[in-house]
Parts: C-alpha cells; sequence; structure tokens
C-alpha cells in the first residue's frame, strides 16, 4: 500500500512540474516588434548632440563670447526647448544662469568643423534676463 501511495505522489508532483511548465511557455515574453531609427541609427550632417553643445562657447553676432552653455532642457514632447547660458562671472564663480530658447540659437560649423553656437542676444540682455532656477528636487 505503501508503494502505491508512493507511487500516487510522485505521478501528482510529475503532473504539478509540468502544468509548471506549461504556465510558463504560456506567459513568455514576446519579441518586441523591429525598432526602426532614422538615417540607420547614424547622426544625419544637419544634427548634433546634446552633449557636444554643452561647454560650448555661445557668440554674439561680432563672433564675442558672451556665455556657455551649461546645460539643454528638453520637453515631455522631447523637443529641445532651451539652453542653459552661463553669464557673467570669471571661472565658473559669480556666473548666471539664464534661459535662452532654442530657437533663438543658431549653430553651424566653421571651416575647421568645429560647431559654432550663435546667437543675437547680447552679453547686457543676457546679464539682464531673470535667473535660471531648476524646479525642486531636479538636477
Amino acid at each position: 500500500m505503501k508503494t502505491r501511495t508512493t507511487a500516487a505522489s510522485a505521478l501528482a508532483l510529475v503532473s504539478l512540474m509540468s502544468c509548471s511548465a506549461l504556465a510558463q511557455d504560456s506567459t513568455t515574453a514576446q519579441t518586441p516588434a523591429a525598432i526602426t531609427t532614422p538615417n540607420g541609427g547614424r547622426m544625419a550632417t544637419d544634427q548634433t548632440s546634446a552633449s557636444a553643445l554643452l561647454n560650448k562657447s555661445v557668440l554674439n553676432m561680432a563672433n564675442e563670447s558672451i556665455g556657455d552653455v551649461n546645460d539643454v532642457i528638453i520637453g515631455g514632447d522631447g523637443r529641445v526647448l532651451s539652453v542653459i547660458i552661463g553669464v557673467g562671472g570669471f571661472l565658473g564663480m559669480g556666473e548666471k544662469a539664464v534661459a535662452l530658447p532654442f530657437d533663438q540659437l543658431t549653430i553651424s560649423k566653421d571651416k575647421n568643423n568645429e560647431l559654432v553656437v550663435q546667437t543675437q542676444a547680447t552679453k547686457a540682455s543676457l546679464q539682464a534676463a531673470p535667473q535660471y532656477v531648476k524646479p525642486d528636487g531636479r538636477t
């Protein structure tokens, strides 16, 4: 009788294990659809990465440095809204952060293929602009 109980227990255990295996198969994650990227994953010649803008000098129309790019603000829709420009100060001390709308910048490359960031704003207009303050808790 003990043999029948052991055999029945073993059969029940095998049945439970196979049900568990079937349940796992039915919940296996589906393979995601193929991801498509613009330009085959390569940056187009008219595009610039945000990291390339960081710490770049911002020039006025007379090619004079009026500040440098400290940050890039991206909206919830993925579009660049503004660029945070550090103006004034010396070696980062006493510098004031100002948000300049992205559409007020011209980004190009010079004859040496170096990135050039220009604006029609003046140093005085940026220094007179309100200081940009990050929302609480954001970095």
